[in-house]
């Protein structure tokens, strides 16, 4: 009769209190995720977190009565939805410890790992401070007995010296023949040193001279020619030196072609525009000199002035200034030659240079101070005077000698 009652009062929907607020209890902050106090008062906390009113819901002794079925299926709305949240706190609970389970195996053995690998760099520290204190130890024994016969004590110091100082000699060695430069060797290595310097050069020179063609070659010759007979005797020489030779001043064009037939079957090795001074009064007048096989040719336009033989050319004589002014000594008692013959080049280390190799009187050149003497025939001699000015200046002087005024260069 009791639930008759009920029913007729609308109150169709029951739970017992500990199921009600099991089911419902995550709802609730304060409810969840246990009661800890009476049922009734959990039950009671819970109905008033979901908002019920008092006309939807009464408590029993040991129920609680719910009235609308529309209350019921909110309270069951509201349960699937907290189910969702709870599902996905649990899943991200689950996930956030497993991934620090996780963590916490991979730091362990990466502190296992890093712990065998710095016991391994702890042992490679080791052994390089104590090979490092060995070696150092060995090379100040070495340093300390470097003076004496090889032995145990020094022979590591002595090995390190010869090492270094090939190493060092491999990064500056000359690149070329002229550089003498060469790193100074220890005191145990002076004598390998200089073999070895000497065995360089060689091979240097060897190469060099492997790769020379046949027209350079021939210049260096010249050169070399040239250095052996005027460096540091002729005031105009050091201008000359980066100047190549060539093989003649004068093309076919400029020879006249009667010359060239007078010549016959003589080869010509060199020519170049020379000015002869006269015997008498010293009137400067334009020539040619040609140089053959055989001899040298003084030509004026289409005549063969004068011929001398290098068999008969007694010797060449020029001042140590820098002007072009030499003389070609012949004998006195050759009647064909009128006399010694005064000429001016402005080539004149060049042209002095082939004279000498064609009529192989290197060691006939001489070099003056102040003064030449020259033969002018019949006996006579005349003098030719050097002096330094300010420009180069060739004059017959008062006293009847030839006045050469060439500029000092300085350069010896």
């Amino acid at each position: 009769m009791e639930n008759l009652r009920v029913r007729r009062a609308g109150f169709a929907y029951r739970r017992h209190y500990e199921t009600f607020l099991q089911r419902y209890k995550s709802l609730c902050p304060e409810t969840w995720p246990s009661w800890q106090g009476k049922l009734a008062d959990g039950v009671s906390t819970l109905v008033k977190h979901l908002g019920y009113k008092p006309e939807e819901y009464k408590l029993g002794r040991s129920k609680i009565f719910i009235r609308f079925p529309k209350t019921l299926f909110a309270t069951e709305d509201a349960l699937e939805t907290r189910k969702h949240s709870l599902a996905n706190k649990l899943q991200a609970s689950w996930k956030g410890y497993s991934q620090k389970t996780k963590y916490r195996k991979l730091r362990s053995s990466a502190v296992v790992v890093q712990a065998w690998w710095k016991g391994i760099l702890a042992c490679r520290r080791a052994r390089r401070r104590r090979e490092a204190a060995n070696t150092i130890r060995r090379f100040i024994k070495g340093f300390i007995y470097r003076h004496n016969e090889r032995c145990p004590e020094n022979e590591y110091f002595l090995d390190y010296v010869r090492y270094s100082f090939l190493m060092k000699l491999r990064r500056n060695l000359p690149k070329t023949v002229l550089d003498k430069s060469w790193p100074t060797p220890p005191t145990a290595l002076i004598e390998a040193s200089e073999r070895l310097r000497k065995l360089y050069m060689q091979n240097m020179v060897w190469g060099y001279c492997k790769r020379i063609n046949p027209e350079w070659k021939h210049q260096l010759e010249q050169k070399m020619v040239a250095s052996e007979i005027f460096k540091n005797k002729k005031d105009n020489y050091p201008q000359s030196v980066p100047k190549l030779f060539v093989g003649t001043r004068l093309n076919g064009e400029e020879i006249n072609p009667k010359v060239l037939q007078s010549l016959g079957s003589e080869k010509m090795k060199y020519a170049v525009p020379v000015t002869k001074y006269d015997r008498k009064g010293y009137k400067a007048r334009p020539r040619q000199l040609l140089l053959t096989s055989n001899s040298a040719v003084i030509v004026e336009e289409a005549k063969l002035k004068q011929r001398i033989d290098y068999a008969a050319l007694k010797g060449i004589s020029v001042s140590s200034l820098s002007d072009g002014v030499f003389v070609l000594h012949v004998p006195t008692e050759d009647k064909k030659q009128k006399g010694d013959v005064v000429l001016q080049s402005d080539h004149i280390i060049e042209t002095l240079t082939k004279v000498a190799i064609c009529a192989d009187k290197v060691n006939s050149i001489n070099i003056n101070q102040g003064s030449i003497t020259f033969t002018m025939g019949q006996g006579r001699e005349g003098i030719i005077d050097f002096t330094s000015g300010s420009e180069l200046l060739v004059a017959k002087a008062k006293n009847g000698h030839l006045s050469v005024t060439a500029p000092r260069l300085n350069s010896r």
